[in-house]
Protein backbone atom coordinates (compact mmCIF):
# COMPACT_ATOMS: atom_id res chain seq x y z
CA UNK A 1 0.00 0.00 0.00
CA UNK A 2 1.44 3.38 -0.96
CA UNK A 3 1.60 5.76 1.98
CA UNK A 4 1.54 8.68 -0.45
CA UNK A 5 -2.13 7.94 -1.12
CA UNK A 6 -3.11 6.68 2.33
CA UNK A 7 -6.49 7.80 3.64
CA UNK A 8 -6.25 10.59 6.20
CA UNK A 9 -8.88 10.75 8.92
CA UNK A 10 -10.43 14.22 8.50
CA UNK A 11 -10.90 16.70 11.34
CA UNK A 12 -14.57 17.57 11.62
CA UNK A 13 -14.91 21.13 12.92
CA UNK A 14 -13.15 24.40 11.96
CA UNK A 15 -12.00 25.21 15.50
CA UNK A 16 -10.18 21.88 15.79
CA UNK A 17 -8.73 22.35 12.31
CA UNK A 18 -7.23 25.68 13.35
CA UNK A 19 -5.80 24.10 16.49
CA UNK A 20 -4.21 21.32 14.45
CA UNK A 21 -2.79 23.92 12.11
CA UNK A 22 -1.28 25.79 15.06
CA UNK A 23 0.31 22.61 16.46
CA UNK A 24 1.72 21.77 13.03
CA UNK A 25 3.16 25.27 12.65
CA UNK A 26 4.79 25.10 16.10
CA UNK A 27 6.31 21.70 15.29
CA UNK A 28 7.80 22.87 12.00
CA UNK A 29 9.12 26.22 13.30
CA UNK A 30 10.69 24.82 16.47
CA UNK A 31 12.36 22.02 14.51
CA UNK A 32 14.00 24.54 12.19
CA UNK A 33 14.90 26.85 15.10
CA UNK A 34 16.80 24.03 16.85
CA UNK A 35 19.01 23.30 13.82
CA UNK A 36 21.82 25.81 14.63
CA UNK A 37 22.03 24.59 18.24
CA UNK A 38 24.76 22.06 17.50
CA UNK A 39 26.95 24.64 15.80
CA UNK A 40 26.63 27.04 18.74
CA UNK A 41 27.26 24.34 21.36
CA UNK A 42 30.78 24.65 22.87
CA UNK A 43 33.16 21.70 23.01
CA UNK A 44 34.60 20.78 26.45
CA UNK A 45 38.35 21.36 26.51
CA UNK A 46 38.93 18.08 28.34
CA UNK A 47 36.48 16.03 26.32
CA UNK A 48 33.49 14.26 27.83
CA UNK A 49 30.31 16.06 28.89
CA UNK A 50 31.49 18.34 31.70
CA UNK A 51 33.14 21.72 31.31
CA UNK A 52 35.83 23.57 33.21
CA UNK A 53 35.63 27.06 34.61
CA UNK A 54 37.79 28.32 31.73
CA UNK A 55 35.42 26.75 29.18
CA UNK A 56 32.31 28.56 30.40
CA UNK A 57 33.42 31.81 32.05
CA UNK A 58 34.17 33.73 28.80
CA UNK A 59 30.84 32.63 27.27
CA UNK A 60 28.66 32.43 30.39
CA UNK A 61 25.93 34.71 29.03
CA UNK A 62 25.82 32.91 25.68
CA UNK A 63 25.84 29.57 27.51
CA UNK A 64 22.86 30.49 29.67
CA UNK A 65 20.85 31.96 26.79
CA UNK A 66 21.58 28.98 24.52
CA UNK A 67 20.47 26.41 27.07
CA UNK A 68 17.37 28.35 28.08
CA UNK A 69 16.40 28.82 24.42
CA UNK A 70 16.97 25.17 23.50
CA UNK A 71 15.10 23.98 26.59
CA UNK A 72 12.11 26.24 25.90
CA UNK A 73 12.17 25.23 22.24
CA UNK A 74 12.13 21.56 23.25
CA UNK A 75 9.12 22.11 25.52
CA UNK A 76 7.24 23.40 22.48
CA UNK A 77 8.64 20.96 19.93
CA UNK A 78 8.29 17.54 21.56
CA UNK A 79 4.67 17.90 22.77
CA UNK A 80 3.77 19.31 19.34
CA UNK A 81 5.41 16.26 17.73
CA UNK A 82 3.50 13.94 20.05
CA UNK A 83 0.18 15.71 19.40
CA UNK A 84 0.67 15.80 15.63
CA UNK A 85 1.38 12.06 15.61
CA UNK A 86 -1.68 11.29 17.75
CA UNK A 87 -3.78 13.41 15.37
CA UNK A 88 -2.49 11.40 12.41
CA UNK A 89 -2.71 7.94 14.01
CA UNK A 90 -6.31 7.44 15.11
CA UNK A 91 -7.01 3.96 13.84
CA UNK A 92 -4.39 1.29 13.31
CA UNK A 93 -1.42 1.99 15.56
CA UNK A 94 -3.33 4.45 17.75
CA UNK A 95 -2.34 2.73 21.01
CA UNK A 96 1.34 2.98 20.06
CA UNK A 97 0.97 6.67 19.23
CA UNK A 98 -0.82 7.44 22.48
CA UNK A 99 1.62 5.52 24.67
CA UNK A 100 4.63 7.04 22.95
CA UNK A 101 3.20 10.54 23.29
CA UNK A 102 2.66 10.09 27.03
CA UNK A 103 6.26 8.93 27.51
CA UNK A 104 7.52 11.89 25.47
CA UNK A 105 5.59 14.45 27.52
CA UNK A 106 6.98 13.13 30.81
CA UNK A 107 10.47 12.96 29.34
CA UNK A 108 10.24 16.54 28.11
CA UNK A 109 9.44 17.79 31.62
CA UNK A 110 12.41 15.97 33.13
CA UNK A 111 14.77 17.08 30.36
CA UNK A 112 13.78 20.73 30.61
CA UNK A 113 14.23 20.76 34.39
CA UNK A 114 17.67 19.18 34.02
CA UNK A 115 18.85 21.61 31.35
CA UNK A 116 17.62 24.60 33.34
CA UNK A 117 19.50 23.43 36.41
CA UNK A 118 22.65 22.82 34.39
CA UNK A 119 22.50 26.28 32.84
CA UNK A 120 21.99 28.00 36.19
CA UNK A 121 24.70 26.01 37.97
CA UNK A 122 27.42 26.94 35.50
CA UNK A 123 26.17 30.50 35.11
CA UNK A 124 26.40 31.36 38.80
CA UNK A 125 29.61 29.39 39.33
CA UNK A 126 31.33 31.53 36.68
CA UNK A 127 30.07 34.86 38.00
CA UNK A 128 32.85 37.44 38.55
CA UNK A 129 31.37 38.04 42.01
CA UNK A 130 32.14 34.42 42.95
CA UNK A 131 35.73 34.46 41.73
CA UNK A 132 37.74 31.89 39.84
CA UNK A 133 38.86 29.80 42.81
CA UNK A 134 35.39 29.36 44.28
CA UNK A 135 33.78 28.98 40.87
CA UNK A 136 36.25 26.31 39.80
CA UNK A 137 35.62 24.46 43.06
CA UNK A 138 31.87 24.46 42.42
CA UNK A 139 32.31 23.19 38.86
CA UNK A 140 34.73 20.50 40.03
CA UNK A 141 32.20 19.42 42.64
CA UNK A 142 29.42 19.17 40.03
CA UNK A 143 31.69 17.09 37.79
CA UNK A 144 32.04 14.61 40.68
CA UNK A 145 28.25 14.38 41.11
CA UNK A 146 26.94 13.58 37.66
CA UNK A 147 23.76 12.04 39.06
CA UNK A 148 22.49 15.37 40.31
CA UNK A 149 23.96 17.33 37.40
CA UNK A 150 22.71 15.16 34.54
CA UNK A 151 20.28 12.67 36.13
CA UNK A 152 17.02 14.41 35.22
CA UNK A 153 18.31 15.50 31.82
CA UNK A 154 19.56 12.05 30.75
CA UNK A 155 16.42 10.33 32.03
CA UNK A 156 14.25 12.82 30.19
CA UNK A 157 16.29 12.50 27.00
CA UNK A 158 15.99 8.71 27.08
CA UNK A 159 12.24 8.91 27.64
CA UNK A 160 11.79 11.31 24.72
CA UNK A 161 13.82 8.99 22.48
CA UNK A 162 11.94 5.87 23.62
CA UNK A 163 8.60 7.64 23.23
CA UNK A 164 9.56 8.75 19.73
CA UNK A 165 10.43 5.17 18.76
CA UNK A 166 7.10 3.94 20.16
CA UNK A 167 5.23 6.58 18.19
CA UNK A 168 7.23 5.62 15.11
CA UNK A 169 5.73 2.13 15.35
CA UNK A 170 2.28 3.70 15.38
CA UNK A 171 3.10 5.91 12.39
CA UNK A 172 4.47 2.94 10.46
CA UNK A 173 1.43 0.79 11.18
CA UNK A 174 -1.05 3.55 10.41
CA UNK A 175 0.03 4.17 6.81
CA UNK A 176 -0.94 7.82 7.47
CA UNK A 177 2.40 9.18 6.25
CA UNK A 178 5.07 8.12 3.74
CA UNK A 179 7.52 5.52 5.03
CA UNK A 180 10.43 7.99 5.02
CA UNK A 181 8.92 9.94 7.90
CA UNK A 182 8.96 7.16 10.54
CA UNK A 183 12.35 6.02 9.23
CA UNK A 184 13.77 9.52 9.76
CA UNK A 185 12.28 9.66 13.24
CA UNK A 186 14.36 6.60 14.13
CA UNK A 187 17.52 8.67 13.64
CA UNK A 188 16.84 10.12 17.08
CA UNK A 189 18.78 7.08 18.32
CA UNK A 190 21.92 8.50 16.68
CA UNK A 191 21.91 11.42 19.11
CA UNK A 192 23.09 9.02 21.82
CA UNK A 193 26.15 7.86 19.90
CA UNK A 194 27.13 10.97 17.90
CA UNK A 195 28.32 14.18 19.63
CA UNK A 196 25.66 16.89 19.66
CA UNK A 197 28.01 19.79 19.02
CA UNK A 198 29.62 21.08 15.84
CA UNK A 199 28.96 19.79 12.33
CA UNK A 200 28.16 16.28 13.62
CA UNK A 201 25.38 17.71 15.78
CA UNK A 202 23.99 19.60 12.80
CA UNK A 203 24.03 16.49 10.61
CA UNK A 204 22.10 14.43 13.17
CA UNK A 205 19.54 17.22 13.54
CA UNK A 206 18.79 17.47 9.79
CA UNK A 207 16.86 14.15 9.42
CA UNK A 208 14.85 14.84 12.57
CA UNK A 209 14.00 18.31 11.29
CA UNK A 210 12.85 16.78 8.00
CA UNK A 211 10.72 14.27 9.93
CA UNK A 212 9.21 17.11 11.99
CA UNK A 213 8.30 19.10 8.89
CA UNK A 214 6.86 15.99 7.21
CA UNK A 215 4.77 15.10 10.26
CA UNK A 216 3.58 18.70 10.58
CA UNK A 217 2.58 18.80 6.91
CA UNK A 218 0.57 15.59 7.03
CA UNK A 219 -1.16 16.59 10.28
CA UNK A 220 -2.07 19.93 8.69
CA UNK A 221 -3.25 18.12 5.54
CA UNK A 222 -5.43 15.84 7.65
CA UNK A 223 -7.03 18.93 9.19
CA UNK A 224 -7.54 20.52 5.79
CA UNK A 225 -9.13 17.33 4.50
CA UNK A 226 -11.98 17.94 6.93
Amino acid sequence: MSTETAQLTPVSDPVTRRRVGFVSLVLALTAVAALPGGLLWPSPSGGGETYTYADIQPIRDRWWMLLVFLSANLILNVPAQALATVILVRRRGAAWASAGGAVMWIGTALYAVGVGGWAATYYFATSPAVGQAAGSAVMDATADDLLHLFGAMITGSLMVAVGTVIQTVGLWRSHAVPRWIPLLWLTTILTFVIPGNGVAGLLTAVPMTAASIGTAYYAWRAARAG
